[in-house]
């Protein structure tokens, strides 16, 4: 990340595979139907509950890419977990958007920052506890056993979080688009 307020290009990767994945995913929630008894995959519900399968555990692999990115980017690490400070451009950030003024765009940490951090811990558990779902998913007619029965409340305890979260976030682009912030250059994946 650099301080010209561009992303790196693997940031703007990782932002598109997640956004792109995590919309999916709860657009797909909406309408699959997931049968544990029988899978009829031939109807559309069942077609989105397969593709919601697959797409998520593709989401899994983004959302792992950025942790291994984390691990190994100190500067990126404290943009989104300001766990030790500083904490002087969260409150700074969170006065002024309490004032009407949107804080900066491109990458830094404060309250942006750390809204982005809580929202990967949340969708890194969903993606967590939907790829392991998808591997203890019945087979053949077969009953779903004890740990699928546990791990899907698990999975659909943090969806509410991800929908508001999803909507705080589109709701601050929209903001930054009417202002005219050059918002969208995070989806310039090939620059």
């Amino acid at each position: 990340m650099t301080e010209t307020g561009s992303w790196s290009r693997e940031s703007r990767w990782l932002h598109a595979g997640i956004a792109f994945g995590v919309t999916w995913q709860l657009f797909s929630s909406l309408w699959m139907t997931p049968s544990w008894a029988k899978a009829e995959y031939n109807t559309l519900g069942g077609i989105l509950f397969s593709l919601h399968a697959w797409i998520g555990l593709l989401t899994a692999l983004f959302i792992l890419w950025h942790w291994l990115w984390l691990a190994s980017d100190g500067t990126a690490r404290r943009q989104l977990f300001p766990w030790r400070g500083p904490w002087a451009l969260v409150l700074a950030d969170t006065k002024g958007l309490l004032r009407g003024r949107l804080p900066p765009t491109g990458p830094r940490g404060g309250l942006v920052g750390l809204v982005h951090g809580l929202g990967l811990l949340a969708v890194t558990w969903m993606g967590l506890t939907g790829a392991a779902i998808f591997f203890f998913l019945p087979q053949g007619g077969t009953p779903p056993g004890a740990t699928l029965h546990s791990l899907v409340p698990l999975h659909t305890l943090l969806a509410n979080i991800v929908w508001a979260y999803w909507i705080g976030h589109v709701g601050m682009v929209a903001l930054h688009v009417l202002r005219r912030d050059q918002i969208w250059n995070i989806f310039r994946l090939w620059e």
